[in-house]
Parts: structure tokens; sequence; C-alpha cells
């Protein structure tokens, strides 16, 4: 008995694996009122491609009559399954937006709209899961349920470390303005004197000229801020050179010793690329007085008296004045003699040999262009002792250098020409215009021996008072 239902399921099997299934499943197809069945064998039929079925009809009322039609004619015949014909791609099509179906509107109605690209998250905690507010309960209560606060437990014990490679907080720079190398050097060798880098129109105003030095021209101006003070403005340009930014400082430093018989120095603005040094604004010159009428003898040796103490001191401190003439000899309202001009000012401890310097008071050796030293200073202070009572230098009339040099050189000692002086006076001369700078005297020297002939009443020195109205009556006088 279970051989006999072994060999049916075998046959139901083989008969099963003859019928043909075309690629996309088993599929009958009606043509033309007959049943057409492909078989499965050796050779086989021709199979339907997709094109093919394509071909057909995409209606799907259309595929429902020929699936009835088809079971008309076959009634006599074996009960075939109409529902395994395969649909063509193009029977699946979706129902349009405008189409009036009952059946699908009720299920669209159905649905919840929602925004696109938006869902609702899904409460998975229950309806419980948040605390309620509870009314009554003011801010500054807290809940039941809560634990204690404990403010030490949010204190890490670790120390905050900055993001990045270095474990340490980096420090901030200092605010500080930038300056120049220059600043820093003005600022270390003038340590007693304001330094500003704001612009001194705001500070000084009605500028006028009243004269020019040796790096730049001299104007007269007015404190703005400062009632009844007046100063004198030289402005320099600052040039890249060194030496000559070397000169300014030297020349700056001079000023700043604060000697009384030289011209003092108020303040140093940085503004730009110009160097404005303030200074105490002198009545005049003592070339201004020589425009107008010569010295008399008593006059010129004050004068003498106080530029020799100038020199004292600057010869004292190593710099070299190289420039004492009349109009770097200023004189104040109450008599007051003070040596200005330092722009050619050099040190005593270099070795100099530059002729540098105003021509007709030059010295033998510095236009020999041989080592000097603080002597040459002398025999300029000779030359203006002359042009202070004969109101021209010594060959006033040449006008060429080399002529000039030339008969420096090999002329005697210049004297006086267009004056009187007496005969201690022209002693003193001679002995200031010595060929010889190992026998010339130092400033000390001299100044000494002028006190010991004035009181002495050999030589006649007048007082500060008197130089003061002196110089009022020669510059109101017509």
């Amino acid at each position: 008995m279970l051989r006999h239902i072994q060999q049916q399921q075998q046959q139901q099997h083989n008969e099963q694996a003859n019928t043909i299934t075309p690629p996309f499943g088993l599929s009958n197809i009606c043509n033309n009122g007959k049943l057409i069945t492909h078989k499965r064998g050796l050779t086989g039929s021709k199979r339907t491609s997709l094109g093919n079925l394509r071909k057909s009809k995409s209606s799907t009322t259309a595929d429902n009559r020929r699936r009835q039609s088809c079971a008309r004619r076959n009634n006599g015949g074996l009960p075939l399954d109409i529902n395994l014909k395969r649909r063509s791609t193009g029977c699946l099509r979706r129902p349009s937006l405008l189409s009036t179906d009952t059946a699908v509107s009720s299920t669209r109605m159905k649905e919840k709209w929602r925004a696109p690209g938006k869902s609702e998250i899904p409460n998975i905690f229950g309806p419980d899961c948040f605390l309620k507010y509870a009314e009554g309960l003011s801010s500054h209560k807290t809940y039941s349920m809560f634990r204690p606060s404990n403010p030490q437990k949010n204190v890490s014990k670790r120390p905050w470390l900055p993001a990045g490679k270095c474990p340490e907080i980096p420090q901030l720079p200092p605010l500080v303005r930038s300056a120049n190398e220059f600043e820093r050097k003005l600022r270390r060798a003038l340590p007693n004197v304001p330094v500003s880098s704001l612009d001194p129109h705001n500070k000084y105003g009605g500028f006028k000229e009243i004269g020019t030095g040796v790096n730049g021209s001299v104007v007269g101006a007015i404190h703005r801020y400062k009632n009844n003070v007046v100063v004198a403005i030289k402005r320099c340009r600052l040039h890249p050179d060194t030496e000559y930014r070397a000169a300014i400082i030297r020349e700056l430093r001079i000023m700043a010793t604060g000697h009384m018989n030289l011209i003092r120095l108020r303040e140093v603005s940085l503004w730009r690329d110009d160097v404005w040094i303030a200074m105490d604004l002198m009545r005049c010159s003592v070339f201004a007085i020589l425009c107008k009428r010569g010295l008399p003898e008593e006059y010129a040796i004050y004068i003498a008296c106080e530029v020799l103490k100038a020199l004292d001191h600057l010869h004292t401190k190593g710099f070299i004045h190289r420039d004492i003439k009349c109009e770097n000899l200023l004189l104040g309202w109450h008599g007051q003699v003070k040596l200005a001009d330092f722009g050619l000012a050099t040190r005593t401890n270099r070795n100099n040999w530059e002729r540098l310097g105003t021509s007709k008071w030059m010295s033998p050796e510095v236009i020999r262009e041989q080592p000097y030293d603080e002597k040459i200073d002398m025999w300029s202070l000779g030359i203006t002792l002359i042009e202070m009572m004969d109101r021209v230098p010594p060959h006033y009339l040449v006008k060429d250098d080399l002529q000039l040099f030339a008969a420096i050189l090999s002329e005697p000692s210049p004297a006086f020409v267009y004056s009187y002086p007496t005969m201690y006076m022209r002693g003193l001369v001679a002995w200031l215009l010595d060929f010889t700078p190992h026998t010339r005297p130092t400033a000390k020297d001299v100044l000494r021996e002028i006190d010991a002939h004035v009181q002495g009443k050999l030589l006649r020195c007048c007082s500060p008072m008197d130089l003061g109205r002196f110089v009022h009556y020669v510059l109101t006088s017509s």
C-alpha cells in the first residue's frame, strides 16, 4: 500500500515537471478560443517574452473579459486557474488622485495628515513619565522627590585645562604701546625730560620763525594750556642715517644737563618723521646786536666769562662744541647768556679729525684735518671776541674757502681791525689764538685769568643788569 502511494506521488511530480513555465511563472494564454499550454521538454516550445506580454492590453477590464470567455469555452475540459496569469507591468498603475472611487477615498480619510519630512515621536515612557506642574509652589522651594543639592559635588577636583597641546594657560602680552628703537634710546638718554609722541600742534600755537640751526629751523611758539609760557621749538627731520640720529641724541643730552649757561631743554616730541625740541625762548642772539652796533669791551668780557663757564662744563662732561660764534650765543631779558646749537658737538674720547664747523671760526688743526681736542673751542672763542667788538670776524671779505684756509694757515694770528680794545684785551685774544694746540689755554685757565684781571681793575666787566639794559636800548632804539 505504501509503495502504491509513492508511485502516485512520483507520477504527479513528473506531470508537473513536464509543464513549461514561462520566465515569469505559469500562464495559460487563450488565443482564438484555443487554450495553449506550454509543455517543458528537450526541445520545448517558444517562450513568451516580456515584450510580447506588454503588447497585450493593459486594462484590467480587458483581462477580466478574456478570462471569462476562456472559462466558458473550456467548461467541458479540465479546470484551469486563470489567476495564475501574471500581469504585465503596464497593468500595475496607481489610482489617480482625481478618482471618485469611494473605497479609496474612505481609506484616505482615515489616515492622519502629516507635513512632509516630519513624524510623530512615540511616547515610549508612558503618559506619566514627566513631572506635572504643581500650583502654589514658589520658585525658591524644591520638590520633595528631588535629592538635596550639594554644590561641592558639582566642583571637579581636576584643574581646568585649555583646549590644545599646551597644558598651561598662556599669559596675555602686556598692553604696551609699540615704540621704535630711536624712541627707546631717546627715553633712556633723557630720563628727566618728558618725551611725547602726540601731535605738538595740539599743545603749541602761534608759530613764528626766529632763526635756524644746524639740524633744523627754530620757531617761537605759545603754550596753549599754560599762561605766559613761550618756548622756542627746533624742528629736525628724522632721517634714517644712524650718525645723524646719534647727533640728535647727543645734542639733547647736552641740553638736558641743566647748566645755567646752556640752553635748557623743556620737552621732546616725536611726531611722524620729525623731532620737535622745545627749549627756553631767549630774547635775541649776540649777532642781532651786532647787526645794529658793536659791543663795548666790558660787555664783551662779561659774555666771554659766561661762555667760558659753559665751555668748562662741556669739556668736563667730555663734549666739544665745534661751532662757537655770535649766532649761537643767546641773550635773555635780564642779562642771561646761554650757549646753544649743539648739532655739531662730539665726544672727546673719540678720534676727531673731521673738518666741521664754520669756516672763519675754524682752528688750524681742524683745517689741516689733524686729530684735535677741546682746544679748538678756545680758538673759536678768540675769533668770537674779535667779532663782538669789530662786528665782523677776521678775513670777512674772503669768500673762497681755499683762500680763507690759506690765509689762516699762512698769516699771523688774527687781531682787532675795526675797534680799539685795551692791551689786556689784545693779550687775552692772542693767548686764545695760539697756533700750537698744546700751549693754548683751557676754559678754566682763561676764566681764572679774566677774574684776576677784573679784580685787579685791569679789565672792566659789566653786570647782568647792565647787559640787559644795553640789549633793551639797542633793540628798541631806531
